[in-house]
């Protein structure tokens, strides 16, 4: 698989992220030529050693667009953008809370498609891949905001695959449990974070989906 990557350009929304540095090192050590993009660029200490990186509001359609404007189109899109918001009762429902999980969750995904989705159209080839969540099938235990945000994006990489189908493109995401982060291991002190997926591990999920050779998967969402 690495060689499959050498020279590719990627770009990886979230880079600045825990999942999205640690999929950014993954893209970077197979040999593609990595593109991070994260609201804030991120300091020295945070960048993976080759990577370029560029600042964008995901949520803003120009800022999404300028990420593709003027320059060669890559071969993979990567998404690890987004939000989270703890479970609540429905009857606690807080409008301005489900307002700001669509737009970190579904809006910054919609934008990601619509640009990259272009850019992969005129190359005639590429891969995008978005991340779910388990929240967003399995609603026991989570927020609604969550929840209903992330089955968008499920939807969303669902319309986009049947657009793209039959072509030299192909539209998928990754489906996390829980992933083991600094800020997951704080929120849930009392876990068993030993247990937890590592970031190492689902990044090999991001080249999987994007490598040249997994051109017939189109339309999945891989539970890891």
């Amino acid at each position: 698989m690495p060689d499959e990557f050498a020279g590719r350009p990627v770009v990886v929304f979230g880079a600045g992220g825990a999942l999205g540095r640690g999929v950014a090192e993954a893209f970077a050590a197979a040999g593609a030529f990595v593109t991070g993009v994260d609201l804030h660029e991120p300091p020295a200490e945070r960048r993976v050693p080759g990577a370029y990186y560029l600042a964008a509001d995901v949520t803003a359609d120009g800022d999404v667009a300028a990420v593709f404007s003027g320059r060669p189109a890559p071969w993979a899109v990567v998404n690890t953008v987004g939000g989270f918001a703890p479970s609540r009762p429905l009857t606690e429902l807080d409008p301005a809370e489900l307002s700001l999980q669509l737009n970190l969750n579904l809006v910054s995904a919609a934008l990601i498609t619509k640009h990259g989705l272009a850019a992969l159209q005129r190359a005639g080839e590429g891969r995008i891949v978005h991340t779910a969540s388990r929240a967003g099938v399995v609603t026991k235990g989570n927020g609604f905001a969550y929840s209903v945000s992330k089955a968008a994006v499920l939807h969303l990489v669902a319309m986009a695959a049947d657009e793209v189908r039959g072509s030299k493109i192909t539209v998928n995401c990754v489906v996390p449990s829980i992933i083991d982060t600094p800020a997951n291991r704080a929120a849930l002190p009392n876990s068993d974070h030993d247990s937890w997926p590592k970031i190492p591990d689902i990044a090999r999920s991001y080249l999987y989906l994007t490598a040249p050779g997994s051109f017939l998967v189109n339309g999945a969402a891989i539970p890891v």
